[in-house]
């Protein structure tokens, strides 16, 4: 089912224009909420749509904050640790549903986000169904330019 609640149904059902922006890095507070929110407001006010945000970042959720962005928060907490299983309500909504989506991913979640994806084949079946993705790692100079660089090297690593 198409999400019209923020502006993102298609009519004529083509999810071939949907496009998956990620915002991923394993460093906190390097600026990746910074990112999707830059994101989110070009999409917004340059380009006419209304992105669908989510915030999967269940220690700061810092793009949830946002409230001009509507942001979805992605409930990934069960029992104290990280359900990896509570990523498939994200892909199905990936895979059915059209128009843009920018998900902010925390320090706490990258690694199972990341794998989650590997394990799952999930870029190539987002690519499959037509979806352009888009991974935002952020750099940083000083002393955490050698985890984010690390951060960076996971994903160029394991992407095609």
């Amino acid at each position: 089912m198409a999400n019209s609640r923020n502006g993102n149904s298609n009519p004529a059902g083509d999810l071939a224009g949907t496009t998956v922006h990620l915002s991923l890095q394993g460093k906190g507070g390097v600026g990746k909420s910074l990112v999707a929110s830059l994101l989110a407001q070009y999409f917004r006010h340059r380009k006419g749509i209304a992105a669908r945000c989510i915030d999967a970042d269940p220690v700061n959720q810092t793009l949830a904050q946002y409230n001009e962005l509507g942001a979805e928060r992605l409930d990934l907490m069960r029992e104290g640790s990280v359900d990896q299983r509570a990523f498939d309500g994200l892909m199905e909504s990936l895979l059915t549903e059209s128009g843009t989506f920018i998900v902010d991913n925390g320090a706490s979640t990258f690694i199972p986000l990341w794998n989650y994806m590997l394990e799952n084949n999930a870029v190539a079946l987002l690519k499959s169904s037509g979806r352009r993705i888009f991974l935002h790692c952020v750099l940083t100079g000083g002393q955490a330019l050698a985890d984010t660089l690390s951060g960076f090297a996971r994903l160029a690593q394991t992407t095609g």
